[in-house]
């Protein structure tokens, strides 16, 4: 579990979020944060605001009220009091702090895996292309796919390309790394190969917030489970908190359901 050093830097933080599509309110007035070297599961039911949350902490959806701070920057506003929108090319810049992991694997199809990592070094960061290629041979060993470097996406399966895009969002060299339903798309016997590297990055201290329904990887490698449901978050506890006592009777209903 997280210990008191990883607790004292604060990476994300959230505070009085708000955000609406036309008159449905789908994050109401959230405050959330997650320290250094944690991973926090958000679970909920479909529709509930977890996935609108996490993609407001690297401003794939701008909020309609209150801030969101990632590694101590305030994301997609000034910082002046003005709370004015940054531009495209500064948010892009802010985006850095975070690798984004989606549901569908979005790689580059005519690129084979070695180039779809090395492309984000070398397009965005300016580095060289020998050094691109080499920091992205070191992750595909990182992620088990050593071997499949020069294989392009269709001839991988399911979970290799998921490991190669988790690959593509480390070679930014994150500090937080997000994940949105990263195994919904697999078949039951890839799901556990993708959740091992995620295992092997909370190992190594890497911050993470994970949008899921894995009970197994929650109660293997969350230090805090928070649940949402209609755009509020009801609980926020550790594992065997919210699996053996949930508080909250509407933790309690869905628990009931999906265990």
């Amino acid at each position: 579990m997280t210990s008191a050093i990883q607790q004292a830097t604060t990476m994300i933080e959230v505070r009085n979020l708000t955000k609406a599509f036309n008159d449905l309110v789908v994050l109401d007035d959230i405050d959330f944060s997650v320290g250094k070297g944690e991973v926090v599961l958000l679970l909920g039911p479909s529709g509930s605001g977890k996935s609108t949350l996490l993609r407001t902490l690297n401003c794939l959806e701008t909020v309609d009220a209150g801030t969101v701070r990632v590694c101590g920057e305030m994301m997609g506003f000034s910082d002046d009091g003005k709370r004015t929108a940054l531009s495209e090319a500064q948010i892009a810049k802010q985006r850095h702090h975070t690798g984004m992991v989606f549901q569908n694997f979005n790689l580059f199809p005519m690129m084979t895996a070695l180039d779809n990592i090395a492309a984000g070094p070398r397009h965005v960061r300016g580095t060289r292309v020998d050094d691109a290629r080499r920091q992205a041979r070191e992750l595909l060993e990182l992620v088990g796919l050593g071997d499949k470097g020069e294989n392009y996406p269709s001839q991988l399966s399911g979970g290799q390309q998921q490991r190669v895009a988790i690959a593509r969002a480390l070679a930014m060299k994150p500090e937080v790394m997000l994940f949105d339903e990263p195994t919904s798309a697999l078949d039951p016997e890839m799901v556990n190969e993708v959740l091992e590297v995620m295992l092997r990055l909370r190992d190594e201290g890497m911050t993470m917030v994970v949008v899921s329904h894995e009970m197994g990887f929650a109660k293997a490698a969350a230090d805090r489970v928070v649940f949402m449901s209609d755009g509020k978050i009801v609980e926020d506890a550790p594992p065997h908190q919210f699996f053996d006592n949930p508080r909250h009777p509407r933790t309690q209903q869905f628990l009931s359901r999906i265990l």
